[in-house]
C-alpha cells in the first residue's frame, strides 16, 4: 500500500509539473480558449495601419519555415509568399534569408519534425511552422524554446509553443462556406461536408463552423459529414456515393480545394446540379470558378498569408509586441468577384510598412 501511494504521489507530482510547464508556454492562454475562439484575436486588415513601420534590424536574419508538402498547391503558394516576403525585406535593406522546407507528403509527420530539428540545430533566428498535426512538431518546438528561438505558426495545427499564430480563421471559413451554399440553394435542401484529416485542427474547426451554421436551419438536412483526408480521389469517391444515395443533394462544402475539385468531378460525371464550395483559394480552384465549373472557394490568399507570417516574425525579432493570434485576410470567391484583385477586395495592396 505504501509503495502504491508513493507511485500515485509521483504521478500526481509529474502531472502538476506538466501543467505548470504548459501554463508557462508562450500561447498557453490561446490553447485554453481555442485558436478559433481566442478573445484577443485580431484580423490583419484591422491592425495593418496600427502596427506602423517595421523596425530596422541591422544584423543578418535567418528564418526557417517548416511547412507541409509542396505536392499540395496551397503550401507551394504559401512558400512563394514567404519568399516574396523575404524579397520585400531585402529590397528595403534588411539582410534577411528565409529557408522554406516542406514535408514529403501530407502525412509525413516524422519527416517534418526532422527538418525542423535541423533548423534548430543550425541556430536560426526564428522558425515559422505549419504543422501536419497538433503534436508532431512538439519535440522540435520544445528544442527551439530551449535554444531561445522564437516561433510563429503560419496556418494549421495551433501549438502553444509559438508566441504568435498567423493564419486563416478556420471556424469562420466553415461558416462562410455553409452560408454561401445556404444562400445559393434558397435556404432549403440536403447538404454534406467532406472533411480533411481527422487529427488536423483546421479540418476540425472548419467542420464545426459548417455544422454550427446549419444547426438552427430547419429547412436544411445535413445528410453526411465524411472524412476525405485532404485527398482528391477520396473526395470523388465520397461525392459519387452521396449523389447515388441522394440524387437531390443540393450542396457540398469541402475543407480544402483539392477535395472540392474531386467532388466537382463526381458532380459533373453524375450530371448533377449540386453546388460545390472548397477552401483555400488555390489557382486551380480560381481558374475553375472562372471557367464556370467550381461554384466557390473560401480564399485564404495563401501567398499573402506566407508574406504576412514573415512580416510578423521580423517585427517580433525587432522587439515589437504583436497580438498572439492574427487572422489573415479571407473571403468567399465566386463568379461575382473572381476577377477582382486582392487590393480591390480588401482596399490595400499588400506590402509591409517600412520606415
Amino acid at each position: 500500500m505504501k509503495k502504491m501511494l508513493t507511485i500515485v504521489a509521483l504521478v500526481m507530482a509529474l502531472m502538476v509539473a506538466g501543467m505548470a510547464l504548459a501554463s508557462d508556454l508562450p500561447s498557453a492562454d490561446v490553447e485554453e480558449q481555442g485558436y478559433d475562439f481566442y478573445a484577443d484575436a485580431v484580423q490583419y486588415n484591422d491592425i495593418r495601419e496600427s502596427l506602423g513601420a517595421v523596425p530596422m534590424i541591422e544584423d543578418e536574419i535567418v528564418i526557417g519555415f517548416a511547412t507541409k508538402t509542396f505536392e499540395n498547391e496551397f503550401w507551394r503558394m504559401e512558400k512563394e509568399g514567404a519568399e516574396l516576403g523575404a524579397q520585400l525585406f531585402q529590397d528595403a535593406g534588411y539582410n534577411l534569408t528565409v529557408d522554406v522546407r516542406g514535408a514529403q507528403t501530407e502525412t509525413d509527420e516524422e519527416g517534418q519534425l526532422t527538418l525542423m530539428l535541423d533548423m534548430v540545430n543550425k541556430g536560426y533566428n526564428a522558425i515559422l511552422v505549419s504543422g501536419i498535426s497538433a503534436g508532431n512538431l512538439v519535440p522540435g518546438m520544445e528544442a527551439a524554446l530551449e535554444a531561445g528561438i522564437d516561433m510563429t505558426t503560419v496556418m494549421d495545427a495551433f501549438v502553444p509553443y509559438a508566441s504568435t499564430t498567423v493564419g486563416a480563421w478556420h471556424y469562420q471559413a466553415g461558416v462562410q462556406g455553409a452560408e454561401w451554399i445556404y444562400n445559393k440553394i434558397g435556404g432549403e435542401g440536403k447538404v454534406a461536408c467532406i472533411t480533411g484529416l481527422s487529427q488536423a485542427t483546421a479540418a476540425q474547426a472548419r467542420t464545426q463552423g459548417f455544422n454550427d451554421f446549419y444547426s438552427d436551419k430547419d429547412a436544411i438536412e445535413v445528410v453526411a459529414v465524411q472524412n476525405g483526408d485532404w485527398d482528391r480521389q477520396k473526395a470523388y469517391d465520397i461525392a459519387e456515393t452521396l449523389l447515388q444515395q441522394y440524387p437531390d443533394l443540393a450542396g457540398i462544402y469541402c475543407n480544402n480545394d483539392t477535395m472540392a475539385m474531386g467532388a466537382l468531378e463526381a458532380v459533373i460525371a453524375a450530371n448533377s446540379e449540386c453546388v460545390i464550395v472548397g477552401t483555400d483559394g488555390t489557382s486551380e480552384a480560381i481558374e475553375s470558378i472562372k471557367a464556370g465549373e467550381l461554384d466557390a472557394t473560401v480564399d485564404f490568399f495563401p501567398s499573402t498569408m506566407g508574406a504576412i507570417g514573415v512580416e510578423i516574425q521580423v517585427r517580433k525579432l525587432a522587439g515589437q509586441e504583436v497580438p498572439k493570434v492574427i487572422y489573415a485576410p479571407q473571403c468567399v470567391r465566386d463568379i461575382e468577384n473572381i476577377d477582382m484583385s486582392f487590393a480591390d477586395i480588401f482596399g490595400y495592396e499588400y506590402t509591409p510598412i517600412f520606415e
